[in-house]
């Protein structure tokens, strides 16, 4: 079963935490999927991790099944893959198919401060991965 780590966030944008998350897992050697199932998101998420932070470098690329090149250590999807082989999801929008998620070691989710994150929570708990 996946271990589910939850990022409380101070108000309803996700991006900066989101961005500082995966560095860190990057950092640690992690390889990881950032689920963002928006593609319109996926393209901003990819233009913000390049610029998020000045002397930041977190190699990524937005996963297309027509990729030739071996995957980065962080891949950007809105489809259930894993091309990096990654233990480590992060979820960047809606929660994923709960199928897909337990393939994962951990999962990294951000919870809002607000009616969305309870409700957010509640369908955590209710999926077993949160006591």
């Amino acid at each position: 079963m996946a271990r589910l780590i939850l990022h409380p966030l101070p108000g309803e944008k996700r991006a900066g935490k989101l961005a500082q998350t995966v560095e860190e897992l990057y950092t640690a050697g992690r390889r990881l999927v950032v689920w963002v199932a928006d593609e319109g998101r996926r393209q901003v998420l990819d233009e913000y991790l390049w610029s998020f932070r000045k002397l930041s470098f977190i190699p990524h690329v937005i996963w297309t099944d027509q990729a030739e090149s071996p995957p980065e250590p962080v891949v950007l999807a809105g489809e259930r893959v894993n091309p990096p082989g990654a233990d480590t999801l992060v979820v960047g929008d809606d929660i994923p198919p709960l199928e897909w998620v337990e393939s994962f070691e951990e999962v990294h989710d951000f919870i809002p401060p607000d009616e969305a994150g309870e409700e957010r929570t509640r369908r955590w708990r209710e999926a077993g991965l949160l006591d």
